[in-house]
């Protein structure tokens, strides 16, 4: 019979036009990433940023006259920061790295390694490349304690105020405070005049704004201090 000797192929191109009409009511897979109508697609995102420049955001503090006195750049993971100052006398770069044994170490572009901190539970000590202290910083919930020795005597003290201020003390006189205008995602800092000395625009609310009025503490090593605080999100 001239049916059932046909019937093998038959069913051979019945199967091959059922997978045709299969493909096309799917649209196909495209290889290049196209979109339906032949159109370029989006394609998938690109990988995010390992870059720890760019991996939180930038804190610029600058004067009130749009001066620009510090940069900090920290990475999402809080385990390194760049710091960038002295734009107006000439930029310095200040880099920090966690290292082994519960340190970290900054370097200064051009110049090498400058201070170590040493991390511990309740504060951060502030050393010479050799050891040697330089800021002993004592840390408690409300209070701040950065002096330049071992028994934390006469220290720099920030008091925080409720979520709104800190105070900054030296030798338990008030030398100025930080006020924090979370409705304006601004931070100011004055003097004990109430004159405004510095600001920010942002919304990292930390006692670290307080550090700038102690200007008996050499740059490096404040902006140093004020990076651990940031860091530990104090």
């Amino acid at each position: 019979m001239p049916f059932a000797t046909h019937r093998p192929l038959l069913l051979v191109v019945l199967a091959a036009l059922l997978l045709a009409l299969t493909v096309v009511a799917c649209g196909g897979a495209s290889p290049t990433g196209n979109a339906p109508g032949g159109q370029p697609g989006d394609g998938p995102p690109p990988p995010a940023s390992t870059d720890g420049d760019d991996a939180a955001e930038k804190i610029k503090i600058k004067t009130p006259d749009d001066r620009s006195i510090v940069e900090f750049k920290p990475n999402g993971a809080a385990e390194s920061v760049k710091i960038e100052y002295g734009a107006n006398e000439g930029a310095r770069v200040l880099r920090g790295e966690l290292s082994k044994n519960d340190k970290r170490k900054y370097q200064l572009e051009g110049d090498g390694q400058i201070v170590e901190v040493k991390l511990g539970d309740d504060g951060f000590k502030v050393r010479t490349p050799a050891g040697a202290l330089l800021w002993k910083v004592k840390i408690s919930d409300d209070k701040i304690k950065i002096s330049n020795n071992e028994e934390n005597a006469n220290p720099f003290v920030l008091s925080v105020k409720g979520d709104d201020r800190v105070k900054v003390l030296q030798n338990e006189t008030e030398i100025g405070e930080v006020k924090f205008y979370r409705d304006r995602q601004k931070v100011k800092v004055k003097d004990a005049g109430e004159q405004e000395l510095f600001e920010s625009n942002t919304d990292h609310y930390s006692a670290m704004y307080g550090v700038l009025l102690m200007q008996q503490i050499p740059d490096p090593e404040r902006y140093v201090i004020m990076a651990e605080l940031l860091l530990r999100k104090r």
